[in-house]
């Protein structure tokens, strides 16, 4: 089977210090029966999808994928032990120890490790883990998310929540939405025209806003073009999608590498990793219902408040934002999963406001920076641009992709899971969180992923450019209890 070029573009972005993996973990407060979890991942992932028992092999300058006439299933279960006393520590510095181990060559490209001896949830028995390593080539975060949840036994018919949303929900492909899109071309010119005439009438404000977003903290020369269009277009109706797209489009091809701050450097192969576990969803909702948002909008705020006191405590000067790479699907997840799995994703740069102390000015300012994007064709464009990468030779993909993931400091993924417990084995899962694998010279992973009316957050890092990830998890924990709402009762 040829490999579509959306997935033969994250087969080319491995790299040894920055391996192109998705990690899910599933933990457990009592040892599930192996052979009952090794039957599940047989029959519903397997069998079910005949790409994890399928090489990545090239012919000329295309791939495909091939059946392995070696295939064991054997060759991709692991078990092992966690050191003593089996707690949170020697689970996070095990687990970052796999995350720089390549899987084997001419081997289908997932693992799973059943690791025993851990201590580190709530309970008093001896509790377990189960690890999943897949090559990103082979299916995206959200896709593995449900398909790990496809082995599980759930105790109601709830579906998961809905992730994502078609590009092209009216039919046509991508080139179909865009072609679209130039049916409201009108009515956005005439809300530019009026956001330039605007701006005129306020030319003295608008002046001084660009000179205070190109002088501010962190801004070099190279980033006063996307400075300048991005304060020019502020004065525009965030859900003008025209301008959006300009604006996105812009920022893509101009936006310069990150600013240099205590984690920036070149990559390195050794990880770090650490978590949140059991935030309370209910108390995240009432934060967002005080300050009319959404969840999501809630944990990046409390991210964004999180890094900037990371930063304050490195000494770092000051910067007004960073960029995050952002997984988004472009098309809808259904309730099945499609027998080729693949990634059906694109990627945004997600521009995360620092050093705002006021939480409703920091919401507003990333709630507005989420429409711009969710108005605007530059995931189109970005999807468009991934897929002309997967064609050009080797080292032009290689220079192209880290070009543009080192104008982020790394991703951020948030998946919702179910909102009640399902089993593995008969047993009850007590959480599941997942690692981003980084690009470029990224130093930082987050992703948040909700379960059973709690939220969860993995952060992994690189080891030399943040060697304490937990410090970062301490700090986005601890932000929430600053939020109104927080302690209030529902």
């Amino acid at each position: 089977m040829r490999i579509p070029l959306r997935d033969q573009l994250w087969l080319l972005m491995d790299r040894p210090d920055n391996l192109m993996y998705i990690n899910c973990l599933v933990w457990f407060a009592e040892i599930p029966d192996w052979d009952e979890v090794t039957r599940a991942i047989q029959t519903r992932m397997v069998e079910a999808h005949p790409v994890f028992h399928r090489i990545p092999v090239r012919r000329g300058r295309r791939w495909y994928w091939v059946d392995d006439p070696d295939y064991d299933i054997s060759n991709h279960l692991v078990r092992s032990r966690l050191p003593e006393p089996g707690g949170r520590a020697e689970a996070e510095a095990y687990i970052a120890e796999q995350m720089a181990v390549q899987l084997p060559k001419g081997q289908p490209l997932w693992r799973a490790e059943f690791i025993e001896g851990y201590h580190g949830h709530e309970g008093e028995q001896e509790g377990a883990l189960i690890l999943f390593r897949v090559q990103h080539g082979v299916v995206d975060g959200i896709r593995l998310t449900q398909l790990v949840l496809g082995l599980c036994e759930h105790e109601d018919d709830s579906s998961l929540p809905s992730v994502g949303r078609d590009l092209a929900p009216s039919g046509g492909g991508i080139l179909g939405a865009v072609t679209g899109a130039g049916a409201g071309l009108a009515k956005d010119s005439w809300g530019i025209a009026r956001g330039v005439t605007g701006a005129t009438l306020r030319f003295p404000l608008t002046l001084a806003r660009l000179a205070r977003d190109v002088a501010a903290p962190g801004r070099t020369l190279t980033r006063v073009p996307t400075r300048v269009v991005e304060s020019l277009t502020d004065n525009i109706n965030a859900e003008n999608r025209t301008a959006n797209t300009y604006r996105g489009v812009f920022r893509l091809l101009f936006e310069p590498r990150s600013p240099e701050l205590s984690w920036s450097g070149k990559a390195h192969a050794e990880k770090k990793v650490s978590w949140i576990a059991g935030l309370d969803l209910a108390a995240v909702k009432r934060v967002a219902k005080v300050h009319d948002t959404t969840v999501t909008t809630v944990m990046l705020a409390a991210v964004s408040k999180a890094l900037t006191e990371y930063l304050d405590t490195q000494g770092d000067r000051r910067v007004s934002d960073i960029n995050l790479m952002v997984p988004m699907a472009v098309s809808a997840v259904g309730d099945e999963l499609p027998e080729e799995l693949g990634n059906h994703i694109t990627l945004i740069l997600m521009r995360l406001p620092l050093w705002v102390d006021d939480t409703d000015e920091l919401i507003e300012a990333i709630t507005t920076s989420m429409t711009r994007v969710r108005y605007s064709l530059e995931p189109h464009v970005n999807f468009a641009t991934m897929l002309t990468v997967a064609v050009t030779p080797g080292p032009v993909a290689h220079a192209v992709i880290d070009l543009f993931a080192n104008k982020t400091v790394g991703q951020l993924t948030s998946v919702p899971g179910p909102v009640s417990t399902v089993s593995l084995a008969g047993k009850p899962v007590s959480g599941m969180l997942g690692w981003v694998p980084m690009s470029g010279d990224q130093a930082l992973g987050i992703c948040i992923f909700s379960y059973d009316g709690t939220v969860s957050v993995g952060i992994a890092t690189d080891a030399e450019l943040i060697p304490e990830p937990g410090a970062v998890a301490g700090m986005i924990e601890g932000q929430f209890t600053t939020f109104d709402g927080w302690y209030d009762e529902d």
